[in-house]
């Protein structure tokens, strides 16, 4: 009777110490912010475990909104012929309405263009991953079961979207060199570009190989912010990002 209170007390004396450990090794991981910006590429698992115990988002989220910037400085060109074949082939604009659009863009300062692309642009990245935080919030905690604090979760989010570093440098190349915004890095490159408004080519494009990158970061990020295993967060981040995927086609085809 005395080794099985003994063995039952070692029992719940170990689980807490394994806990513990844990804690123990991510308040331990001290990196600069070079070494969270290198590593989030190489060794996303590190980074991610300091952020547990640290959350921190300003200087990912600094570094997306700067070269979200130079894209939209270096793409304007593009982007103004890009808006005007959206404008032609939208079924929504009545045909009167759409030449006073596309002379509204001709005529468009480049004072005004960047006050509503790229102020635009910076707001909307801000809401979105506000919003997508939130998501990833509700489904590790109340669906999943998890326990995890909002800044935990938009720091994991936010950090996972540095791929965009990558992501955007090499599209903008592309599209100067193509001279257009029609450039691809997923399944879709397979597909005629003439069918891009169709859902096929639209779903095929949602396998980005950057998209792809993220849903991994996320992934990993998760598993760890949560103390999930990596099974349950590839596909609860899966599963999300299939049904954004879904919903963006879904309301692209309904407004366009």
């Amino acid at each position: 009777m005395s080794d099985l209170q003994n063995n039952n007390e070692s029992k719940n004396f170990d689980f807490p110490q394994s806990t513990l450990s844990e804690t123990e090794e991510e308040q331990s991981i001290k990196l600069s912010p070079v070494e969270k910006v290198i590593g989030i590429f190489t060794d996303p698992g590190r980074v991610f475990k300091a952020l547990r115990a640290n959350p921190t988002w300003l200087l990912p989220l600094s570094l997306i909104i700067l070269m979200t910037i130079v894209f939209t400085v270096v793409t304007k060109d593009l982007m103004i012929e890009y808006r005007k074949e959206v404008i032609y082939d939208s079924k929504r604009i009545p045909e009167e309405y759409k030449d006073k659009a596309i002379d509204q863009l001709d005529n468009m300062s480049p004072k005004a263009y960047y006050i509503q692309t790229v102020g635009g642009g910076v707001v909307g990245i801000v809401i979105v991953y506000l919003l997508v935080s939130g998501v990833f919030l509700l489904v590790g905690n109340f669906v999943l079961g998890g326990k995890a604090s909002f800044k935990q979760v938009f720091a994991l989010y936010v950090w996972g979207n540095m791929v965009a570093l990558l992501e955007m440098p090499v599209k903008m190349v592309l599209a100067l060199a193509k001279g257009s915004m029609h450039v691809y890095t997923s399944l879709a490159i397979f597909l005629d570009p003439a069918n891009s408004k169709t859902v096929l080519f639209q779903l095929l494009n949602g396998v980005d190989v950057f998209a792809v990158w993220k849903v991994i970061l996320w992934s990993i990020g998760f598993s760890i912010i949560y103390r999930f295993t990596r099974k349950k967060s590839y596909i609860a981040i899966t599963t999300l990002y299939i049904i954004f995927l879904l919903f963006t086609v879904t309301i692209g085809h309904l407004f366009t």
